[in-house]
C-alpha cells in the first residue's frame, strides 16, 4: 500500500481500472489510461468532439429537456413587457448567474432588476418577506441557484401574483417523488436537470452549475426572439461560476469554461479585467486562477458583507467604478483570509475537547458564518474525515459541511435530518440551520451515519492515473493529455507515479516551494518542484530513496518554454 508523508492513500487507477487494448492501440498506452480513467465524462465511443472542447460541438438547447418550453413562456413575458426581478444567491454560482441574466436582459433592452439575500439576516434560498417586496415591482420573479425546494415559499410568490421561473441544479428533495415539476403548477416554472432520468436529458446537463442553466436558457430566448447577440461572450461569467461552484468538469462545462477563459483572456468585461489586476494576475489566466484567486474574491463580499457588490462588479461598464469594486473585494478578500485563519486556530484547539473518529463536528459562539465552509474544508483535507462547522448565535446554530472522496456527506446528514431546520447540499458540502443544543446529537449521530454511508476505507486518497517515469514525457505527449483540459471536479490534473529517485539535492525557497534534484535508475537527473512541502521536507535527506506523485506540464516563463514536474506527494522508500 502506498501511502505519501501527506497521509493520503495512493490509489492507482491503471489497476484498478484498466483500459482496454482497443484504446491503447488507438490512443497510446499513457493517453488511453488517462482517458480512460474519466470514462464518465464522455461519450462511448471516445469520439475527437468530445475529447478537444470546441464550441461548436456545444450539445444544442433544444436536448435540455422541459428548458424550450420555460423559454417560450418567459419569451412571452418579455414580448408583453412584464416586469422581471431575478432573485439571486450569495455564492459564486448564485452571483454570477445573476449577473449572467442581468447583463443579458439590459443588452437586449430588457428592463430587470435583481435581489440578492443577505447571508446573516435571511439565510439560503427564498424567503416570504423578500418575495412580499419583490412583489410590488414585478410580475416575474426569476430565481437562480436555490428553489427547488422552496416549496411554500413558490406557492406563497404565486398567490401574490408572480409567475415564477426557477433555475437551480440542487438535488430534489422527497418532496418531489411522485410529482412532476412541469405539471406541478402553471405558475411556478422549475429548470432543474436532476429532475429527470437519462432517458429524458443527456447526464452531461446534470453537471451544469446554475450559471451553465441560465447560459443554455438565454441561448434559446435569443433564439426565440430572433435577435443578433454574441452568446460567446457570456461565458467569460459562466466560466467563473462553473469553476467555483466545483461541478464536473464533463463536456459541456470543458467548452464553456475554455471559452469562457479565452474571452476572459481578451479582457472586454472590464470588472472581471479590474478583479485580475487587483488579485496581481499579470498573464493569461487558467482554471486554477479562478478556483483559487478570482471566486474567492467573488465569493468575498457574501462572505462577510453584501454580495450585490459582486455583481455590480459583473455588470459595470464603467472603469472607475469597476476599479472601485474589484479593491473593496479585495479588501474583503483579505479579510476574510485573517478571520478563516482565526476560526481554524480556535477550532483545531477545540478538537481535543471531543474525539472523534468517522467525523468533526465543532460549533462556538461567534465563529463568522462566512467563513465556516471553508474552515471546514481546511479540516476536512488536513484530518482526512468529513468535517461540519458550526456558527452559533443566540441559540441558533448555521453549519457548513464538507467531505472527503468516498463519503457521501448529503446522504449522510440526511439521515440526521430531523435535526435540521434547513438542510441541502451534494456530495462534497452541505449547510443546514439547527438549534445549539442538538450539537451533541449530530456529533454522535453523524459519527455513525458517515461510516453507514461511505465506501470502504481509507476515505482520504489520492486517486493517480499510472505509474509513467519522468524520462517519458516530451513536450509533444504532455501536450496530448492536456487536450483534457479545462482540468477540474472529476476530471482533475493528470498524476503520476515514478519510483525509486534518489534525493541528490533538495532546498527550501520562500514559505512554500520546495525544489529536488532527483535521480532515477539509469542514474539521469530531474529538477522537480514541491509546493507546500516544507511542513514535511525535513523527513527527507540527501540520499534518501522516495517514490513520487507529480503533475507534468509545460511552463512557458517569460516566453521560453520548459517541462517542469509539479510534485503532489512523497513515500519514502528508504
Amino acid at each position: 500500500m502506498d501511502i505519501g508523508l501527506s497521509g493520503y492513500q495512493w490509489v492507482l487507477l491503471s489497476q484498478t481500472n484498466p483500459a482496454p487494448q482497443h484504446l491503447k492501440e488507438r490512443f497510446g498506452e499513457v493517453f488511453a489510461q488517462v482517458l480512460y480513467n474519466r470514462k464518465d465524462l464522455f461519450d462511448k465511443d471516445f469520439s475527437d468532439d468530445y475529447i478537444i472542447p470546441q464550441l461548436r460541438n456545444l450539445i444544442n438547447p433544444s436536448y435540455f429537456y422541459s428548458l424550450e418550453e420555460v423559454a417560450l413562456k418567459l419569451v412571452n413575458a418579455i414580448k408583453k413587457q412584464k416586469r422581471i426581478v431575478i432573485y439571486g444567491d450569495y455564492d459564486a454560482d448564485g452571483i454570477t448567474s445573476t449577473a449572467l441574466l442581468v447583463n443579458f436582459f439590459r443588452d437586449i433592452k430588457v428592463p430587470v432588476k435583481y435581489y440578492i439575500p443577505s447571508r446573516f439576516t435571511e439565510g439560503y434560498g427564498l424567503n416570504k418577506e423578500a418575495i412580499k417586496s419583490i412583489s410590488t415591482e414585478a410580475d416575474i420573479l426569476i430565481v437562480v441557484d436555490s428553489g427547488t425546494n422552496a416549496i411554500e415559499e413558490l406557492l406563497y410568490a404565486k398567490s401574490l401574483g408572480l409567475e415564477v421561473f426557477v433555475l437551480d441544479h440542487h438535488e430534489p428533495s422527497d418532496f418531489w417523488t411522485d410529482k412532476n415539476p412541469l405539471s406541478f403548477d402553471s405558475s411556478i416554472n422549475i429548470v432543474n436537470p436532476k429532475f429527470y432520468d437519462d432517458e429524458k436529458i443527456s447526464p452531461m446537463f446534470k453537471h451544469l452549475a446554475t450559471v451553465g442553466i441560465a447560459f443554455y436558457l438565454i441561448s434559446l430566448i435569443k433564439r426565440l426572439l430572433n435577435i443578433e447577440i454574441k452568446l460567446r461572450s457570456y461565458l467569460d461569467i459562466v466560466a467563473i461560476g462553473t469553476v467555483a461552484d466545483v461541478v464536473p468538469m464533463s463536456f459541456i462545462n470543458r467548452v464553456m469554461v475554455k471559452t469562457g477563459i479565452e474571452e476572459i483572456n481578451k479582457k472586454h468585461r472590464v470588472g472581471i479585467t479590474k478583479l485580475t489586476e487587483a488579485a496581481s494576475i499579470q498573464r493569461d489566466i487558467n482554471t486554477q486562477d479562478i478556483g483559487f484567486m478570482i471566486g474567492p474574491r467573488i465569493n468575498a463580499a457574501g462572505r462577510l458583507a453584501d454580495a450585490r457588490k459582486s455583481v455590480k462588479l459583473l455588470i459595470t461598464k464603467d472603469e472607475t467604478r469597476a476599479t472601485i469594486l474589484a479593491n473593496e473585494l479585495e479588501n474583503l478578500n483579505r479579510k476574510r483570509q485573517k478571520i478563516t485563519d482565526n476560526v481554524i486556530k480556535e477550532a483545531e484547539s477545540e478538537l481535543n475537547k471531543y474525539p472523534f473518529e468517522n467525523a468533526i463536528v465543532l460549533g462556538r459562539e461567534n465563529w463568522h458564518s462566512g467563513v465556516i465552509g471553508i474552515v471546514a474544508g481546511k479540516l476536512a483535507e488536513k484530518y482526512k474525515i468529513p468535517t461540519v462547522i458550526l456558527s452559533i448565535e443566540n441559540g441558533k446554530a448555521v453549519g457548513s459541511a464538507r467531505s472527503v472522496a468516498k463519503v457521501n456527506i448529503y446522504k449522510a446528514l440526511d439521515k440526521c435530518k430531523d435535526l435540521f431546520e434547513k438542510f441541502g447540499g451534494h456530495s462534497a458540502a452541505a449547510g443546514f440551520s439547527t438549534k445549539s443544543d442538538k450539537i451533541h446529537d449530530l456529533r454522535y449521530r453523524l459519527n455513525r451515519s458517515v461510516e453507514e454511508v461511505a465506501e470502504e476505507k481509507p476515505w482520504a486518497v489520492k486517486e493517480v492515473d499510472m505509474e509513467v517515469p519522468l524520462s517519458y514525457w516530451d513536450k509533444g505527449k504532455i501536450l496530448q493529455i492536456y487536450q483534457l483540459a479545462p482540468f477540474g471536479e472529476k476530471n482533475p490534473y493528470p498524476k503520476f507515479i515514478d519510483r525509486h529517485l534518489r534525493v541528490d539535492y533538495f532546498s527550501v525557497y520562500g514559505k512554500n516551494l520546495v525544489i529536488l534534484d532527483l535521480r532515477d535508475r539509469i542514474k539521469k537527473v530531474f529538477t522537480v518542484k514541491w509546493w507546500k512541502g516544507q511542513d514535511i521536507i525535513n523527513q527527507i535527506s540527501v540520499g534518501s530513496i522516495i517514490d513520487i506523485l507529480y503533475i507534468p506540464e509545460i511552463s512557458n516563463y517569460k516566453g521560453i518554454e520548459s517541462i517542469e514536474f509539479i510534485v503532489d506527494d512523497i513515500k519514502i522508500v528508504k
